[in-house]
């Protein structure tokens, strides 16, 4: 007789009211919506630094803590959502932190004296944290969960775009204020999405008699995509500098930064498209490829055109690694949980990224660099792949 995978795993099923209700358009798209306003302050980040150094007169040291600062909260938020997620009231915790968020942006107007800036985005961090834990959770629990992700990260990097080209307006016209405002309307949208949610998620705790073998998966899956957004972080760290060595002007470098962030896009859809249309390891295949072909191309001293050509394939690469990463979790655990340690694994990568990096660089020689970022981006990749075709292979034996 043939029995529902999950009952293997995972504890007593769910309401099929909330099921039904978890799988509906509007609740994902709400979810969707909720965990991009929790990514806002990491995709406009570096607008918030430059914006407090230029006009606010905070010291390039005082604008890297508080920076520092929102990061933290939202790693401490979001990473302990694996205990708190599936206890709470969604929609009254979601209404907080919407609050917090909005409260804590308006503080940042007006602000000029350091400890008050770094404890009001602090509280940013924090409520972004809070909003990112559920809306990842409720992506998480829909039935559709791998495709969604895709959908989120093209999402995602389509805000980012935006944001971009109209941003640097709003704070020539308003300053850092008009900046901090546009955030405050922005989450308020949050409010309208939140009561599409349901009140909880799924109950997905997984079986005692599972939990020792979960632990090493989940270690060995987290150590995967350290590696993976180590090489992105470290490489984007240093990418204006491997343009100079190749001879390129700020201009030429900051033509291909600006044309690539569209790529980010196409890569969120396209992991959808190669999953379906190839198989659910395809992305990962791809993103090796397209990341060695992009290192090639590196450390071949490209002309213009070709340095832009390996700056879009490392943001589409980088999105679509996003998006097979948060759907490969999602298979490698089916309590969700690891899929909401992915964000805080990702911010861990973005910071020892560049400082691996700046240890292999060799005067203007970034072999070193360009060969450990393939490594990595291999090592991270075959390890998610291999784990979820594990994962897969023991569900197909079960049943």
């Amino acid at each position: 007789m043939k029995t529902d995978h999950k009952a293997n795993d995972l504890l007593p099923a769910d309401d099929p009211e909330l099921v039904e209700a978890i799988n509906k358009i509007s609740t994902v798209s709400a979810a969707m919506w909720i965990t991009v306003i929790g990514t806002l302050g990491v995709l406009f980040l570096p607008l918030m630094v430059s914006g407090i150094i230029d006009e606010l007169g905070f010291t390039k040291k005082q604008a890297g803590y508080i920076a520092a600062i929102e990061m933290a909260g939202v790693a401490l938020a979001s990473g302990p959502g694996i205990f708190w997620v599936r206890r709470v009231n969604w929609v009254h915790v979601a209404s907080i932190a919407t609050v917090l968020f909005v409260t804590a942006n308006w503080m940042s107007t007006g602000i000029d004296g350091f400890w008050l800036m770094i404890f009001s985005r602090f509280i940013v961090g924090i409520a972004s944290g809070i909003l990112l834990a559920i809306g990842l959770a409720c992506q998480s629990d829909s039935k559709n969960a791998d495709r969604i992700f895709g959908y989120w990260v093209a999402c995602q990097m389509t805000v980012s775009s935006i944001g971009y080209l109209l941003f640097p307006s709003v704070r020539a016209t308003w300053g850092t204020d008009g900046f901090f405002l546009t955030l405050v309307l922005l989450g308020l949208t949050t409010f309208p999405a939140i009561m599409l949610l349901p009140n909880r998620g799924l109950s997905r705790a997984i079986t005692p008699g599972k939990k020792q073998q979960a632990i090493v998966t989940s270690s060995l899956a987290l150590l995967g995509a350290l590696f993976f957004f180590m090489a992105q972080g470290g490489l984007w760290a240093f990418l204006e500098r491997l343009g100079l060595a190749a001879n390129l002007s700020t201009t030429e470098i900051g033509f291909a930064l600006a044309i690539s962030s569209y790529l980010g896009i196409v890569g969120g859809l396209a992991k959808n498209w190669a999953t379906d249309s190839i198989g659910p390891l395809s992305p990962f295949v791809l993103i090796v490829v397209g990341e060695l072909l992009m290192l090639v191309i590196f450390a071949a001293n490209p002309g213009n055109v070709l340095f832009a050509v390996a700056v879009c394939l490392l943001q589409f690469c980088w999105a679509m690694g996003m998006a097979a990463l948060l759907s490969g979790f999602n298979v490698i655990d089916k309590t969700g949980g690891l899929v909401l340690l992915l964000i805080s694994t990702a911010k861990v990568g973005y910071s020892l990224g560049p400082a691996l990096m700046g240890w292999l660089i060799f005067g203007d020689d970034y072999t070193f660099v360009l060969l450990a970022c393939g490594a990595l981006v291999v090592a991270g990749m075959v390890t998610t792949a291999v784990l979820m075709k594990k994962r897969e292979a023991g569900l197909l034996h079960r049943n």
